[in-house]
């Protein structure tokens, strides 16, 4: 077809026609292009969330399979921007899951007699100590107000003339104050002393926590999948009435006994509150500070 009659027919089309033309092409617009604008917005949602959950997941707390005890601890979190940021975890203890068994007494069993003919006296150093037992045995956490007594860091140990270590116990202590002659000082209010001291021996301890209950029913608290047996006592304090022989008044003390490492440990606590006790115990278990959860 020529130019010249190309003109004439498109010249014969009315305004109406090609109305209706553009109106009939809008109408059949192939479906394919709907659901591909669909299916392109799914995968910019898609992209998305592949990108945010990661980060939302690591911020939140797990609680392993294998752990009944309640014990949660955060997933690391770290910053991307920072690389010279450190990792960082916390770790949960919850009370809910520590039992505490009523102590009837502490007991302290005898001792060997340090016959010189048999047996040499040791006095160990904070180095010669830490080389003894593998490790620096203050724990990650002390309460406020608490200070290490001046002995800390030091013990004195039994050897047979052969060079066999018979008596091995060591002793820290951590109280709110001490007399001129470095012993625990009583409190003003409560005729007790306030803190903990730390008993640890790789031989056997000497002292023994004596509770209420059979042996084979003292309950034990898993803290990082290490058994740790509570218990409590109220102890009474003084003066006591002449009369009656009631005491002044009572307070609380707390017993933590378990082994880690090989080296088995006793904990007393005196006039410090439960959680306190457990946040010690749980930083000796795991070198570090650990949040209690009441």
């Amino acid at each position: 077809m020529t130019n010249e009659k190309l003109y004439e027919v498109l010249g014969d089309i009315s305004e109406k026609h090609i109305n209706e033309a553009r109106t009939y092409h809008k109408a059949k617009r192939p479906s394919w292009m709907k659901w591909g604008a669909m299916a392109a917005c799914l995968a910019v949602i898609v992209v998305t969330a592949v990108s945010v959950l990661p980060n939302y997941l690591n911020q939140q707390g797990t609680t392993p399979p294998d752990n009944p005890n309640g014990v949660i601890v955060d997933n690391p979190t770290d910053n991307p921007d920072d690389d010279t940021t450190p990792v960082t975890s916390e770790i949960h203890i919850s009370m809910d899951n520590i039992s505490f068994n009523e102590v009837g007494a502490l007991t302290d069993a005898s001792r060997i007699w340090g016959d010189p003919e048999l047996y040499d006296h040791i006095q160990w150093d904070k180095n010669a100590l830490i080389e003894y037992y593998g490790k620096d045995l203050t724990p990650a956490y002390i309460p406020d107000g608490l200070t290490a007594a001046i002995g800390n860091g030091t013990a004195s140990a039994i050897a047979d003339k052969s060079g066999n270590i018979v008596e091995d116990t060591g002793w820290l202590g951590f109280y709110h104050d001490y007399y001129e002659d470095g012993s625990p000082k009583l409190t003003e209010d409560v005729a007790a002393v306030k803190g903990f001291s730390i008993k640890v021996s790789k031989i056997g301890l000497l002292n023994d926590c004596i509770y209420i209950l059979p042996e084979n029913e003292v309950k034990t608290s898993d803290i990082g999948e290490t058994a740790v047996t509570f218990g409590y006592r109220s102890m009474p304090y003084g003066p006591y009435d002449p009369d009656t022989h009631e005491p002044s008044g009572y307070y609380d003390m707390y017993v933590a006994e378990f082994e880690c490492d090989g080296i088995e440990y006793q904990i007393v606590a005196k006039q410090m509150e439960a959680e306190e006790v457990v946040k010690v115990v749980s930083s000796i278990l795991y070198g570090e500070e650990v949040i209690v959860d009441k």
